[in-house]
């Protein structure tokens, strides 16, 4: 109770006196109510709330021009810092992060890679990556045992629970907004003070190389951006105790990572009986030497030792309404307090749609609509945007909306449809993302793939007009260009042609719809010199990277696993060859008569190159 009345009381005195705060409270002491006393001028995120807009704050993407190597260090630190692992799992996670950062395309050196843009990595490369050093640190089997025992019953517990939206999955928050306004950050449904260490020291974290300069981690780089804004900056940390009460174990890396943060120009206040820094605290303002407001905080002990809070404030430095609106860098006519960046810096993923750019899906929204995207009755949505995805990667006809993907649609709401189908593109996309990021972002492919199966979806079933109304005309795309087409997919596409085409070595090959760098072409080229170039080409299925590339394109770094399920669920009662025909052709994606279409066709270049028939210019699609 006092704890919390400190806190608010603190706070509000830190808004009147028009200074940027960032409050923490991931234990849920208190409820936002008792601890913001002006909810107008403060923006809460409580990091639970399944009906709120989640908002991430990824642990695993570095800051900006941040060395990815001291990030990894940091982050490893946090780990055993909040959970405290025993030192073989402690290893193998920092192992596993080197690990997963260099397979993400980041240089340890801090240098661009050049074949690969570098991306943030997902939890669930992580936690692959982490399994895999235990396996080349040469852990025996208890050991190993111990390392899927932590990842299981710590990580994957806070990364699936209430919170992990905040982790990954939900809006991503621009960080540099937290120090610019007045935010709240809670949580009501964490259920142990690991946890709760664990999310505030990734905010914490975040913040430091958010306030860090590009110029990398040493404190020497580090000028007070706060300083420099005219506005200090000041973090809250509410029940501190958890983070820095002596006998916490992680109490002593919590203190360097606070006087990091403190050593670049922000304020650090922590409140709570078990705080290691039981400060009385004055907040006062002054004109500095060049006439304008200066705020600053000054501590003392509390005689009796107690956690006080203490607020004063000179004559001087109570700032008009106009001048800490000047020194924040808003309008002079503006409110003390009113901070505008906005703490959502994007959407959480590229594949959303109109409504929710207009008003973020909460909590409830997207775990309704992943439930509904994963269920047995949206198994045509799902084979519907596979399907699509691939024409988009191979150049083939963009296939039809299926009739009993149609007939259930109109049921849902228009939300609910487009977060439904945001989740269902996005997850098409991801697992093909490894394979697709060497040519271009994945997220332009899942932007134009939203718009597509949107104008598609919307002329497969018509709208309810009104009398007379006519209904606008979209133009839809015979096929996507070939822009989409990734290189190994290209020379796949290449070889099946000219097996396709059944004809004799000496013939003339069909031109190339694909120009691939360095192979050999010219004006009559018969085939055999057709197929001995591709078979010598760079980007032949004779190298493992290249069919690597070529099966996560067209199947997703899990395989066929789930297609095949989702063509039992759409076929049941049919034979297991006959599904794949029978989804085709409500597709419009099958051949003529007994012939095979072009879904078959694709499917089957890994089957073949796995043979080696592809690299040997046997490949064909019968």
């Amino acid at each position: 109770m006092g704890t919390a009345h400190e806190t608010g009381a603190l706070l509000a005195e830190l808004s009147s006196a028009g200074r940027p705060w960032l409050a923490i409270d991931m234990a849920g002491a208190a409820s936002p109510g008792r601890l913001v006393r002006s909810p107008g001028d403060v923006t809460v995120i409580d990091i639970a709330d399944p009906y709120a807009a989640p908002v991430t704050v990824n642990p695993l993407e570095p800051g900006p021009g941040y060395p990815v190597q001291a990030h990894s260090d940091r982050l490893a630190g946090l780990f055993e810092a909040a959970f405290g692992p025993a030192e073989p799992v402690a290893a193998a996670l920092r192992a596993g992060l080197r690990r997963t950062y260099a397979s993400c395309g980041w240089d340890p050196t801090g240098a661009a890679s050049p074949v690969t843009p570098a991306y943030v990595p997902l939890f669930r490369q992580l936690r692959v990556a982490v399994l895999a050093a235990a396996e080349d640190l040469g852990y025996s089997t208890s050991m190993r045992a111990a390392v899927r025992g932590f990842l299981r019953a710590r990580l994957d517990a806070l990364w699936a629970g209430p919170a992990g939206r905040f982790l990954e999955g939900g809006h991503p928050a621009d960080v540099g907004s937290l120090r610019r306004g007045r935010v709240l950050v809670t949580s009501s449904g964490v259920a142990d003070d690991q946890a709760a260490s664990f999310l505030a020291g990734v905010l914490l974290v975040r913040l430091a190389e958010q306030l860090r300069p590009p110029g990398g981690p040493s404190r020497d780089n580090c000028t007070p951006r706060a300083d420099r804004e005219g506005s200090r900056f000041t973090v809250v940390i509410a029940a501190a105790g958890h983070l820095t009460g002596a006998p916490f174990q992680g109490a002593g890396w919590f203190g360097r990572l606070l006087g990091d943060i403190r050593s670049c120009g922000a304020d650090i206040i922590t409140v709570g009986p078990d705080a290691v820094a039981r400060t009385a605290m004055t907040i006062t303002a002054s004109p500095d030497a060049g006439g304008r407001t200066a705020m600053g905080i000054t501590a003392s002990p509390d005689a009796g030792g107690r956690s006080a809070v203490a607020v004063a404030a000179s004559a001087a430095g109570v700032a008009s309404a106009a001048g800490v609106a000047s020194a924040a860098g808003a309008d002079p006519g503006e409110t003390v307090g009113r901070f505008g960046p906005p703490v959502l810096v994007a959407r959480r993923t590229a594949a959303c749609g109109e409504r929710c750019g207009r008003r973020p899906c909460g909590g409830y929204e997207l775990h309704a609509a992943g439930l509904l995207a994963h269920d047995d009755g949206q198994v045509w949505l799902r084979l519907w945007v596979q399907t699509l995805v691939l024409a988009f990667l191979t150049g083939r006809p963009l296939p039809h909306v299926p009739v009993p993907l149609q007939s259930g649609w109109r049921t849902l709401s228009a939300r609910r449809r487009e977060c439904v189908l945001a989740t269902v593109i996005d997850g098409a996309v991801t697992v093909r993302a490894t394979a697709l990021r060497p040519s271009y972002d994945p997220r332009f492919l899942m932007s134009v793939v939203r718009v597509v199966t949107a104008r598609m979806l919307d002329a497969a079933v018509p709208l309810p007009l009104s009398a007379g109304a006519v209904r606008p005309w979209s133009a839809l795309p015979f096929r996507a260009g070939h822009v989409w087409v990734i290189p190994q997919l290209r020379w796949l596409h290449e070889i099946e042609r000219v097996n396709r085409a059944g004809l004799d070595p000496d013939d003339i090959a069909p031109p190339l719809d694909f120009a691939l760098a360095g192979l050999p072409d010219w004006p009559g080229i018969r085939v055999m010199d057709r197929l001995s170039g591709l078979r010598r080409h760079p980007l032949s299925m004779a190298f493992e990277r290249n069919r690597r590339q070529a099966t996560i394109a067209l199947l997703g770094v899990d395989g066929p696993a789930g297609l095949d399920a989702d063509l039992a669920i759409a076929g049941i009662g049919l034979s297991p060859q006959q599904r794949l025909r029978h989804a085709a052709a409500l597709m419009g994606a099958d051949g003529p008569g007994d012939q095979p279409g072009w879904l078959e066709a694709v499917l089957s270049w890994l089957q073949q190159c796995s043979l080696g028939q592809c690299s040997s210019g046997q490949c064909s699609s019968g």
